[in-house]
């Protein structure tokens, strides 16, 4: 651990510390870089900011940006604003890390690292060449211009990557490719996501728990399946809504909250109304992240039938799993690396082949008919994520990268 106070400046825009992420910000990377951020200055560290309000809290310093105009001189001037900020705040401050997660941000990183001396470190929690290859298996051949910002996109991450002084992978799989596209291997540091355990917790209020019911028109004896997250294809949640008609064989009170919002979200709906079952899903569609904990607390089991595509590959250290875990929730999901492994040697949850609703289903259904493993699951789960996924573990591990570098 470093035993000194650092100046790390995060290039990427985050959340104002007072407000939290905001309510259209369930996606994944937006909560990762606040709650890092929180997390990094509560060990003590002088951390630098990027936000629309400038502000001040404790040790995070906010630094305003120019609000971005419609049109494409807009986004240009915007863009040339940000890189102005950037390089007098590193001229003043004299940093000792610049941290990014975007490739092109990361560009500007390389750059301030060169001028100033200061350590760039680049972190990946996807791949774009990843994402690229999962599009043309999902839509077939791309358009030009689809084609065309992929393969940009690609070789800025790259390029980047490979001129980065340290690069912190959330999961192995990732770590493995980049060596693979010939990066150094002893400068890749894998540090998972984590999660809230202040704020993702069992809510034990009764009264709370039923009022949520009541407004969201369910029973008390009604069964809750839920999902978190924003409604992507990767998700897989077509096929939840492919094992609904079997759930409902067994437990025909049972109804499905879908908790998020995303672009295929009424393709969703129109495949329940398709099969007839969706008088038993629940869409809530954005809400604050603050009263996501609720949701997941309303529930029986918590569900994530990740696609194969997409996350075998680089594996999985998904921000939703953990936020199930941590509200002491068992986990129904696909058995992709990651997440697989994780549910079974903790006990926490049960792990199925993607893809399979059949399976799903019946790992659902075993899970309803069982209120004592249940339990035992979630106590389970909780335990995990307390001694091991939470963010100040995330934040400790990131220093210490930070510190190697610097020493």
């Amino acid at each position: 651990m470093c035993g000194w106070i650092m100046k790390i400046f995060i290039l990427d825009r985050v959340s104002s510390f007072d407000k939290g992420p905001s309510s259209n910000t369930l996606h994944g990377s937006l909560i990762h870089k606040f709650e890092l951020s929180r997390n990094l200055s509560k060990l003590g560290h002088k951390v630098h900011v990027m936000d629309n309000t400038g502000s001040e809290h404790g040790e995070i310093v906010f630094h305003q940006l120019r609000d971005k105009k419609e049109g494409k001189w807009g986004a240009l001037i915007f863009r040339m604003d940000y890189l102005f900020k950037i390089l007098s705040l590193s001229r003043k401050h004299n940093f000792d890390i610049i941290y990014t997660r975007n490739g092109t941000t990361g560009l500007a990183g390389l750059l301030i690292g060169k001028i100033y001396g200061s350590k760039f470190v680049f972190e990946l929690n996807g791949l774009f060449s990843e994402d690229w290859r999962f599009e043309k298996e999902l839509n077939g051949k791309l358009g030009f211009n689809r084609t065309l910002k992929f393969a940009i996109m690609n070789r800025i991450e790259m390029f980047v990557a490979k001129r980065a002084d340290a690069i912190i992978s959330v999961t192995d799989g990732i770590k493995n490719i980049l060596i693979e596209k010939g990066i150094n291997r002893n400068k890749i540091f894998t540090v998972s996501n984590g999660v809230n355990t202040d704020l993702f917790k069992p809510i034990d209020n009764d009264a709370v728990l039923y009022e949520a019911r009541d407004r969201l028109g369910v029973g008390k004896d009604d069964h809750i399946i839920c999902f978190v997250g924003v409604i992507e294809a990767w998700h897989g949640i077509e096929y939840l809504i492919k094992s609904t008609s079997l759930v409902l064989k067994t437990y025909p009170n049972s109804k499905f909250l879908i908790v998020g919002e995303g672009k295929i979200r009424k393709d969703l709906m129109n495949l329940a109304e398709n099969l007839g079952v969706i008088d038993k899903f629940i869409f809530t569609g954005s809400v604050p992240h603050h009263t996501v904990p609720l949701y997941i607390c309303l529930s029986d089991v918590c569900v994530a039938p990740f696609t194969s595509a997409r996350n075998e590959v680089i594996g999985l250290s998904p921000l939703k799993i953990y936020e199930y875990l941590a509200c002491e929730k068992p986990v129904v999901s696909s058995n992709i690396v990651g997440v697989g492994d994780l549910l079974e040697e903790s006990k926490s949850g049960i792990a199925v082949a993607s893809g399979d609703s059949v399976e799903l289903a019946s790992a659902i259904t075993g899970l309803l008919k069982n209120e004592q493993l249940r339990e035992k699951m979630g106590k389970n789960a909780r335990k995990l994520v307390v001694n091991n996924y939470c963010w100040e573990n995330t934040a400790m591990k990131t220093i210490e990268v930070f510190g190697e570098l610097l020493d």
